[in-house]
């Protein structure tokens, strides 16, 4: 969330993008010294997604260059005041400053994912490449996992041990609980899928022994993690997703012919998951966990529940009244006040205190409200160009793939209760774990289509 690592991850994109569009040069591995140059720019040309991105950053650039709105301060207190614009078009915030949010840093954060999905849909052209990414994601996850149980092991009142964020909502290294357990939730599905993946490689190769069992006791140690993050929507989902994908897995074993580990390894290796949970709950106190959930369900039920389902009322308000383009983007918390107001239960608490709302806790709102429909649409048009190469891709060749997508598919079921997708490290990992499985997939088939020929 700083800004800092916002510059620094927006850097990093673009020069994945830059090495990726750059031509290379490749040698056969089944002809001794020959060698062949490929030419990635016009693979780029043909994606997607690039255009898609393009067209949506000619969106904003116009809504920042037809302001209908002002950003105004006297030092110790902003409002925002009208202005004449051109109504037909996107239109947007004018003078908003960089902190805490505006048009540019948004397009700072967008763009940096934007890049970096084509970066590595370009870029890669070889399964382990892909699959050597994804596993350091996953490790990158287990240790961030690691670093949130020692905290709550230590007691830990500053993140990561020296650093005050000013709130008790941190996690691990995350500001917020709630964007900790939406990071988790993408780990947990990913190294569930490696174990998946691993547990059908070993069958298929008859193979008595393999790392799937590490990848299931690693994901174990991710969902302690996000038991212990206390974020109550997505531990709720991640023990929903692990128990669906056990259920599926202790089916589909029950019928397998053969192939895969002994029986008896597969139930010591149940009662070693099982004895490491029971192990977090003794040591992380699980009481503290059910009192936690159990205030959120009840006493804050107006604050967790009622209020957002009004600020997304509101949010859909704002929208409605610029249908086409929105209000602008990174406009939402300087607009939102001139329809939160309308809803006197959102808009001042018992102390007759104004309420300001950063976000609406609902991302699908608050992107309507800030591009309007065509933003919508062009979000869609991606979505739907995902699924329908999915068709040819391969993806659903191995149950691994769709584990996987678990993760961010479960994320965006929870974007609508809540803000993830606001939060970089979320959004980005998602996306990268999407582009990164869907790749892999394309790449597998076309090498199988390779051997048969």
């Amino acid at each position: 969330m700083p800004r800092w690592a916002q510059w620094t991850s927006f850097a990093l994109s673009a020069l994945a993008f830059i090495v990726a569009v750059l031509p290379r040069t490749y040698q056969e591995a089944l002809t001794a010294g020959a060698s062949f140059r490929l030419f990635p720019f016009p693979k780029l040309l043909r994606f997607p997604f690039f255009w898609l991105g393009l067209i949506y950053f000619a969106v904003i650039a116009i809504q920042m260059l037809n302001p209908a709105w002002t950003y105004v301060t006297n030092g110790r207190s902003w409002w925002v005041q009208s202005l004449d614009h051109i109504a037909w078009l996107p239109h947007g915030v004018a003078n908003m400053p960089f902190r805490p949010m505006n048009a540019w840093r948004t397009l700072l954060i967008h763009g940096s994912v934007w890049l970096l999905v084509c970066a590595l849909w370009i870029g890669l052209t070889r399964r382990r490449s892909a699959r050597l990414l994804l596993y350091t994601i996953a490790l990158n996850g287990v240790a961030l996992a690691v670093v949130a149980i020692l905290q709550r092991l230590t007691g830990a009142r500053e993140l990561l041990w020296f650093w005050s964020p000013g709130t008790n909502y941190f996690v691990a290294s995350f500001i917020y609980k709630n964007h900790a357990g939406a990071f988790l939730l993408l780990i947990v599905a990913l190294l569930l899928g490696f174990a998946w993946w691993h547990t059908d490689r070993a069958a298929a190769r008859m193979r008595r022994s393999h790392p799937g069992m590490v990848f299931l006791f690693l994901s174990l140690l991710a969902l302690g993690a996000l038991l212990f993050s206390y974020a109550l929507a997505t531990t709720a989902l991640g023990v929903a997703l692990c128990i669906i994908l056990g259920l599926i897995y202790l089916v589909r074993s029950a019928f397998r012919a053969q192939g895969g580990p002994p029986r008896i390894v597969s139930l010591l290796t149940g009662l070693l998951c099982a004895g490491f949970l029971a192990l977090c709950a003794y040591s992380l106190n699980i009481e503290r966990v059910w009192r936690t959930f159990e205030r959120l369900s009840k006493e804050d039920y107006n604050v967790s529940v009622v209020h957002r389902q009004l600020a997304a009322h509101a949010t859909f308000d704002m929208g409605r009244d610029s249908l086409w383009f929105g209000h602008g983007l990174g406009g939402f918390r300087y607009v939102f006040p001139w329809y939160q107001q309308h809803y006197p239960e959102i808009y001042r608490d018992h102390r007759k205190r104004r309420l300001y709302w950063e976000h609406t806790h609902n991302d699908y709102a608050e992107f309507f409200a800030e591009a309007g429909a065509v933003g919508l649409t062009l979000l869609g048009a991606g979505m739907i160009v995902l699924i329908v190469g999915t068709r040819r891709s391969g993806l659903f060749a191995t149950a691994a793939y769709p584990v996987m997508l678990g993760g961010p598919l479960v994320v965006a079921v929870y974007a609508a209760v809540d803000f993830p997708t606001h939060n970089p490290a979320v959004l980005g990992t998602g996306a990268a774990i999407l582009v990164l499985v869907f790749r892999w997939s394309v790449l597998e088939r076309q090498s199988r289509l390779r051997v048969k020929t």
